[in-house]
């Protein structure tokens, strides 16, 4: 009671300043790696988390009394997404908290160490995790591949070496017996490394030629032996070399322990399965293969909900948004300032709608990962995308070429949508996807046909329908940029093609957000914060400004407010641009960090903060 009543005295007093807290949109968590453990006799799982409460956190759960116990990081580390755990041959689990080490005790249900093994390295992915020679733990990291090490004896961290001076992901380790380790790499080119730990020696073990597309995959031969795959190729590796083998002579695999962040099922050593593990749904599974039962255990935790990533203004009049990892969409009523979540796809999984529109009467929402392009009918119940009659519906797919999109246009023409994004991994560039909403057909256009090797991460609509896009020179799927500063074009509308283009913020690498004025002039603003407005017509920047000591920069800045002015959000204001004068107002210091929106609906501005819906208005 005291809780409720303290919550309900919190949304008032930021009403009384034009803001209201809806609440969390997802209250979910997803599901990082689960492992099937014994722990002093009794058979246990343990599962990694990522959600946005303050603290990290495990579950553990006894398969047999059902027993959950929620174990947060030790104090000070920050919940940061986890990637790769090790259930290590020492009994102990390890994984990481985005670059922080952690070692737990299954028995105990308790953290015996964290700390940070190399200082350069954001996460560990894959099962780029092992037990080495001398009972150590080894991890490869991202974004700079480095080898790192840990002493569960001494607890001494080591950074041992860099096994890829280009490449970007380690994406599977192991130690064959002789002490040596190997290295799966990519995602631009496949790479295999082996690595002396005692003296920091690399070797690349494939030839320049095999290094295609992807990532090179390692795993542990029964025989004691290291086995990896790249460019199609295999290979037999032992002592530091490698000999190409025939596929059909590979050794049988070895289980190592490591955990991939999804890994959702596995075996405990009595031998009983588990045969499902949905933390957003709060249940698992455990299989005994002896009596031929299946038995379902519920649990629950504490969670402050996944991330919001993006809202729109909908049909029905509902303010709609995504979460990620996982994906649910959920819905506000403006009326009412209730939420409901309806949430997810399970084809989506743990990504999300990166971004929405509403076109046609319906919600069309573009989803990472597998540039994915839904629609929504509004006349018909959400159902996730199941049953006889899905819906939302799958109207078009460019895995490769609009892999992770960031934007989403309805035309003014009220027949088209169109999605734009980042490629796939390893790729660089993006392209956009047309889709007619009449006939359901959908254009690719390739990033070649737009602005090659970029990709087109803001678009917006001049008044005589021809399209301005900014574009992206990064690589999040670890590809090599070539570009070196983010482009504002016009593409003409009738013919799809690019006639016009400039570098709006010299030495910007991406232009985030744009917005069209009533005067038909175009808003923009690029990754170092710089605000700039550019007159189509005149076809030249006529205004650039800093909008640093805003804040800094949500997924969406600007959008055009319900009488056409621009408003925008940064992480810790909400602004609104005078037309003709460019003058930035501020309306609000934001109550808490802006991390995503943004939507107008009903006289008010939606915003996220982390995984709660914001409104502001007066």
């Amino acid at each position: 009671m005291v809780t409720a009543l303290m919550g309900a005295m919190v949304m008032t007093a930021w009403a009384q300043e034009g803001f209201i807290d809806h609440g969390v949109g997802a209250p979910a968590a997803e599901s990082r790696g689960v492992v099937c453990v014994e722990a002093d006799g009794r058979a246990v799982a343990i599962c990694c988390s990522l959600d946005m409460s303050p603290r990290g956190w495990v579950l553990v759960t006894d398969a047999d009394s059902g027993e959950t116990t929620q174990v947060h990081f030790p104090e000070g580390v920050p919940n940061s997404p986890p990637f790769a755990s090790l259930m290590s041959a020492n009994g102990r689990f390890y994984t990481f908290a985005g670059k922080v080490l952690l070692e737990f005790e299954p028995g105990k249900r308790q953290w015996l160490f964290s700390g940070t093994p190399a200082a350069s390295e954001e996460c560990y992915c894959g099962s780029a995790m092992c037990d080495g020679p001398g009972g150590l733990i080894y991890a490869g990291g991202y974004p700079n591949c480095r080898l790192v090490s840990f002493d569960p004896e001494t607890k001494a961290m080591k950074d041992v070496a860099q096994l890829d001076p280009a490449e970007h992901y380690v994406m599977s380790l192991v130690a064959d017996s002789a002490g040596w380790l190997y290295a799966g790499i990519g995602t631009a080119r496949q790479n295999l490394v082996a690595c002396n730990p005692q003296t920091g020696e690399v070797r690349q073990l494939v030839a320049e030629a095999d290094r295609a597309l992807g990532s090179g995959s390692v795993y542990l031969g029964q025989d004691g032996k290291a086995y990896g795959q790249c460019g199609g190729k295999w290979f037999r590796m032992f002592e530091g070399r490698a000999e190409e083998t025939p596929a059909d002579q590979r050794g049988p695999a070895q289980a190592t322990g490591a955990i991939g962040w999804g890994q959702t099922t596995g075996t405990f050593p009595d031998g009983r399965r588990l045969k499902a593990y949905n933390l957003p749904e709060r249940y698992l599974e455990i299989e005994d293969p002896k009596r031929g039962e299946v038995k379902r255990l519920t649990f629950d935790y504490e969670s402050e909900g996944a991330m919001i990533t993006s809202l729109t203004a909908g049909p029905e009049g509902l303010v709609y948004g995504s979460s990620a990892h996982p994906m649910h969409l959920f819905v506000c009523d403006p009326p009412t300032g209730k939420l409901t979540d309806w949430g997810g796809i399970p084809r989506v999984g743990g990504g999300n709608f990166c971004a929405m529109a509403t076109q046609g009467g319906y919600l069309f929402g573009a989803a990472y990962s597998g540039g994915y392009l839904y629609r929504y009918d509004p006349s018909k119940p959400w159902n996730g995308e199941t049953g006889d009659d899905p819906n939302p519906k799958l109207m078009a797919q460019f895995n490769e070429d609009v892999h992770r999109p960031r934007w989403c246009l309805a035309h003014p023409d009220g027949r088209h949508v169109i999605m734009a994004g980042f490629m796939g991994y390893g790729l660089r560039g993006g392209g956009l996807a047309i889709h007619d909403v009449e006939t359901g057909d959908t254009q690719l256009l390739k990033h070649t046909d737009v602005i090659p090797d970029q990709s087109t991460i803001a678009l917006a609509a001049l008044p005589n329908g021809d399209l301005v896009g900014g574009t992206s020179i990064q690589t999040p799927g670890g590809g090599h940029a070539t570009a070196t500063e983010g482009v504002l074009y016009i593409m003409d509308w009738a013919t799809r093609k690019v006639i016009w283009q400039t570098v709006p913020v010299p030495g910007a690498a991406e232009v985030c957000s744009l917005a069209v004025d009533p005067d038909g002039l175009v808003y923009g603003i690029a990754s170092n914060l710089e605000f700039f407005v550019f007159d189509p017509a005149k076809r030249e920047i006529v205004h650039r400004a800093s909008l640093a000591e805003y804040g800094g920069l949500p997924r969406q800045v600007f959008v055009n407010g319900e009488d056409g002015r621009v408003l925008g959000i940064l992480s810790k204001s909400i602004i609104r641009i005078e037309p003709k004068t460019f003058a930035v107002e501020k309306l609000a210091d934001a109550p808490a960090g802006i991390s995503a929106g943004v939507a107008v609906l009903g006289g008010r501005l939606y915003f996220a903060s982390g995984s709660h819906l914001w409104s502001y208005g007066p």
